[in-house]
């Protein structure tokens, strides 16, 4: 175990997630002096805290254990390619919301906020008429049309229309990118691709990741795939209260705004 490669880590995202020292060591209801031992490399946390900083920090505890910081410091940026079923658009309602918000969201969970929009020119105004640069969010987004033979290194592109939902897609996607694979493609339990790919640099070969046990991922392809989304946002918000794909909760809860 390497203690300074760790403590690095640690120090990485304490200062990315906008905490002191003192705040952390609140959190964790521990001495500042003890959060600045494991960033010096001169301890590690103990074991009893390694879930909770995972889960402050969006993370997994082997990503933090494994303390990769030049993975911690790529900038990591957003390609989204709108690419809708027939009759269905960027503004067109999933539940409560429009389906370019759950588009976005699987950016921002993954802590990616510079994203190119490409499209139609119909598509991108209806998201330039709702967004904008995306600065209420947090975000930058740019717009272009969609270029197949340019493939950038650092990148996670979204195609189509897939709907997630599971309390573990952050550390799926944070996996993936504190990680070494050069291409990855997230699938379902059944190995189908769900348009979601992370590029660290081209490679002819693709890595499959399928999504954590428990998660509900399908793409929506369809009107009755999209009342099915539907009904899966409408049962969660009822019963146990979340709002899915609402942009402005994940924004402040990943300090992406004040």
């Amino acid at each position: 175990m390497d203690t300074e490669k760790i403590g690095k880590g640690i120090g990485f995202l304490r200062r990315r997630y906008g905490f002191t020292q003192r705040h952390l060591a609140e959190l964790l209801n521990i001495s500042d002096k003890a959060v600045s031992k494991w960033e010096r490399g001169l301890s590690v946390p103990d074991v009893s805290l390694l879930s909770q900083l995972a889960q402050i920090f969006d993370t997994d505890i082997e990503s933090l254990l494994e303390g990769n910081l030049a993975n911690f410091q790529q900038e990591w940026q957003g390609e989204l390619v709108l690419s809708y079923p027939a009759n269905i658009h960027a503004d067109s309602l999933l539940y409560d919301k429009q389906v370019i918000c759950y588009q976005l969201s699987y950016f921002m969970l993954a802590g990616i906020v510079r994203i190119r929009v490409c499209g139609e020119e119909e598509e991108l105004s209806r998201i330039k008429r709702l967004f904008g640069q995306g600065e209420r969010f947090g975000l930058d987004l740019v717009y272009g049309v969609p270029d197949e033979r340019r493939t950038s290194c650092r990148t996670m592109r979204v195609s189509g229309l897939p709907f997630l939902y599971g309390k573990d897609l952050t550390k799926t996607m944070r996996r993936i990118l504190y990680g070494s694979a050069e291409q990855v493609r997230l699938t379902d339990d059944e190995k189908r691709g769900l348009g979601i790919t992370f590029v660290r640099r081209p490679a002819d070969m693709w890595q499959d990741v399928p999504l954590e046990r428990g998660t509900i991922a399908f793409p929506i392809k369809d009107h009755e795939a999209l009342l099915a989304a539907s009904d899966v946002a409408a049962a969660v918000s009822r019963m146990m209260g979340e709002r899915i794909a609402d942009l402005h909760e994940i924004a402040i809860a990943r300090n992406l705004i004040g």
